[in-house]
């Protein structure tokens, strides 16, 4: 089966326009999505991306748009938060046919499910094939309107399809580009449950409420937001992920054994892991608590474990510990705007 030679990226953030420069300068025809056109308008005016870092030169850009009619295509790559995922269904429900791809990039938690019932609740009859990665295949950060940087390429990044879809079909319609970066594994429950974000993002933003607020303090989120005390903290948060996935009948990897995988560095902790990763050393804290690493993460990450662990009977006091904190200080209640569905209702996607 021959790849796609054109993808519609869903997303100018820095995954989506990282994405779109990676496969147009691999000779793909990439149409470019974003819901605030002004957010583009320098790409649009110029037809290009420049891209630094692991991935070289100025990518041209076949079409770009606010318009969501004038760029789809039957290869999607969604590359928005997940917070956006049910607005991005309902927005292209009208165009969705079976034999249509999408490929949430990442889905975090149970992304290709909710995406799925999104479709179904805007009378969308028969659905296209759903994928879903575990992670976000790119290390990246935006330099500009019309910039970004790729640090790094993620290795084995976990990939599945809801049941009823083949993965391999899928696979072999990726671009040549992307598939050596991609692993293909049995069910969205996998890649659901080996989401790592969740880890990764919510409790050191909520342990350095302070400096992120600070006018007076740069830091690097990872090399300096993350102390040992912090990473001791994500190890239990860890270990209650697993524990759930473990309830749920599913081996997963631990944090540690990503990070190790993931970016080829050594070290037994989390916190070894992550000072022995070139590849963070350049990335900065958010500079406000209005942050995916909070409204994303915490609603479509930690939530659904939290909720999956209640059913199945396993404490995920840590995890809890976290969504209370940030539902408080933010007043919001993520609990009541995150992923939960009934196990019952996961199985049947499993």
């Amino acid at each position: 089966m021959k790849s796609a030679d054109k993808v519609f990226v869903c997303g100018a953030g820095h995954q989506g326009l990282s994405m779109a420069a990676h496969l147009a300068l691999n000779g793909v025809k990439v149409n470019l999505y974003n819901r605030t056109f002004s957010h583009v308008q320098e790409i649009a005016d110029t037809g290009k991306i420049h891209c630094s870092g692991v991935v070289n030169g100025d990518a041209q850009i076949n079409k770009i748009s606010s318009n969501i009619a004038d760029v789809v295509s039957d290869f999607v790559m969604v590359t928005t938060p997940s917070s956006a995922h049910r607005d991005i269904a309902k927005t292209i429900a009208p165009y969705v046919h079976k034999d249509m791809v999408v490929i949430l990039n990442p889905g975090r938690t149970f992304g290709a499910i909710d995406f799925a019932e999104e479709l179904k609740k805007n009378n969308v009859k028969e659905l296209p094939h759903i994928a879903e990665t575990q992670t976000i295949v790119y290390t990246c950060r935006k330099t500009g309107e019309s910039g970004t940087c790729i640090l790094a390429l993620k290795n084995d990044v976990k990939i599945a399809s809801l049941k009823g879809s083949d993965i391999g079909e899928i696979l072999d319609l990726m671009p040549d580009c992307l598939k050596p970066y991609f692993s293909p594994v049995s069910s969205v429950a996998l890649t659901s449950l080996s989401n790592v974000g969740m880890v990764l993002h919510c409790a050191p933003v909520m342990m350095n409420v302070g400096w992120i607020e600070s006018d007076k303090v740069d830091f690097k989120y990872y090399y300096d937001g993350i102390s040992k005390s912090v990473a001791r903290f994500l190890e239990k948060i860890d270990a209650e992920r697993c524990a759930v996935a473990a309830a749920a009948g599913y081996n997963v990897e631990t944090l540690t054994e990503w990070l190790r995988r993931t970016y080829k560095v050594s070290g037994e902790t989390i916190f070894e892991c992550i000072r022995n990763n070139d590849a963070y050393k350049a990335i900065d804290a958010p500079p406000t608590l209005n942050t995916r690493y909070i409204f994303e993460d915490i609603p479509n990450g930690l939530v659904p474990i939290e909720a999956t662990g209640e059913e199945l009977g396993i404490k995920t006091r840590n995890i809890s510990t976290i969504i209370d904190l940030a539902s408080s200080v933010m007043d919001t209640d993520y609990r009541a705007i995150g992923r939960r569905f009934s196990y019952k209702k996961l199985k049947e996607y499993f």
